[in-house]
């Protein structure tokens, strides 16, 4: 049997999409019979007013809601334990988690924590996650990281210079609510870099070892509704129709995640952001046209349809797909006006060697890369990177 026919899909038990959709929040918890949730976000989330409405959605349904809203962008180990702490403390029934990436990430970890002994670092290292995770609610207010449709955390482990991933079902929310109106918030840069951070997961998906029939489809739908949206998102954050599509994309790259994985991008992308704290999204974005470069001569019937998902219509053949997607992958940088200096981020000539062996060394994702590289390849890539003013 072709084993690109087949597949083997974990999801959230719910998926609501829809502007306003945020507002059956309070009646979906009530109907569950939850009484006493844990609402986290990061002090951005709560500053836009975000936090606040999603708490009065829940007063107004008489939930108890116990807000935390000091989470840090670039989590790691020590702080996922913190908020463990306080979590246990109020002992909920439910856990909603409500921003980015890293917010959804400490959620999920929190659902299967909360009733547990263990510690993040214990299953960071391979310790069985527990058997049962408290009811989970994920809304995403960037569109870029896909969380809510995995069964991954990635947390930073400081001590190890390094990002961990934390894979099983039970990650997995019971509710995902997809509220174009939750994004319109995000400033341009942000939409410019998480998008394209959705745009990597796809890519990287569509070419991954792993691809398979489902993963392809829901992959080259989610490029093709990147590529038409992005940049009106970013030149226009109130466009409903942009955000729309952008935050779809973003759900449809993250269930690529679950069905195949990333590949080079993100092996390349961690260290850069657990060593100089750059945001994932932005190096991803930065690496993105380098590395696909490389990649797309792997696979050239599939280089055709994602240019063919910017526009590419040859028909004289004098510009072939490769060409065309190393052209538009770049023009997307400029347009978004995306900084592709790691220097810029405090990164020397002297980090290359660390950095090059983080990134081969996660075999986890290099694996799963559609070709063979070598170490020279992957420092060839930063020290370009770092050549960029």
């Amino acid at each position: 049997m072709d084993m690109k026919l087949a597949f083997d899909l974990a999801s959230s038990n719910r998926t609501i999409l829809g502007v306003d959709s945020i507002n059956t929040l309070g009646s979906v918890v009530k109907a569950k019979g939850y009484g006493k949730v844990v609402v986290l976000m990061d002090s951005g989330i709560e500053k836009s007013g975000i936090g606040e409405r999603l708490l009065t959605i829940l007063k107004e349904s008489d939930i108890e809601a116990h807000s935390i809203s000091d989470l840090p962008r670039e989590p790691g180990v020590p702080d996922v334990d913190r908020v463990m702490e306080q979590v246990k403390r109020f002992s909920p029934d439910c856990v909603i988690a409500v921003g980015g990436g890293s917010v959804l990430d400490i959620g999920k970890l929190c659902a299967v924590l909360a009733s547990s002994e263990l510690t993040v670092l214990d299953l960071l290292d391979g310790v069985a996650v527990p058997p049962h995770a408290t009811f989970t609610i994920l809304v995403p207010t960037t569109a870029g990281t896909g969380s809510e449709a995995t069964k991954n955390a990635i947390i930073a482990i400081p001590s190890r210079k390094t990002k961990g991933a934390v894979v099983h079902e039970l990650l997995l929310p019971n509710l995902v609510i997809l509220d174009p109106v939750l994004t319109v918030s995000m400033p341009p840069a942000i939409t410019a870099t998480t998008g394209m951070d959705a745009l990597c997961h796809a890519m990287e998906c569509y070419l991954s070892q792993k691809a398979n029939v489902l993963s392809d489809l829901l992959a080259v739908e989610a490029i093709r509704l990147i590529a038409g949206a992005i940049r009106k998102a970013y030149e226009d954050g109130t466009d409903m129709t942009a955000r729309s599509e952008m935050l779809l994309a973003s759900y449809y790259a993250g269930m690529c995640i679950t069905l195949s994985g990333t590949n080079a991008v993100h092996a390349m992308s961690y260290p850069l952001g657990t060593t100089f704290h750059i945001p994932h999204g932005q190096s991803n974005a930065m690496l993105l046209p380098l590395v696909m470069k490389q990649n797309l001569t792997a696979i050239p019937e599939k280089t055709r349809i994602l240019a063919e998902c910017f526009g590419y219509r040859s028909v004289d053949g004098t510009v072939g797909p490769a060409a065309y997607m190393d052209n538009e992958l770049n023009s997307l940088l400029t347009d978004l006006e995306i900084t592709r200096s790691l220097g810029q981020f405090g990164v020397k000539l002297d980090d290359l060697d660390a950095l090059v062996g983080s990134a081969y060394g996660n075999r986890r994702l290099m694996d799963n890369n559609p070709m063979e590289w070598t170490e020279g390849q992957i420092e060839a890539i930063y020290r370009e990177l770092l050549e960029e003013m």
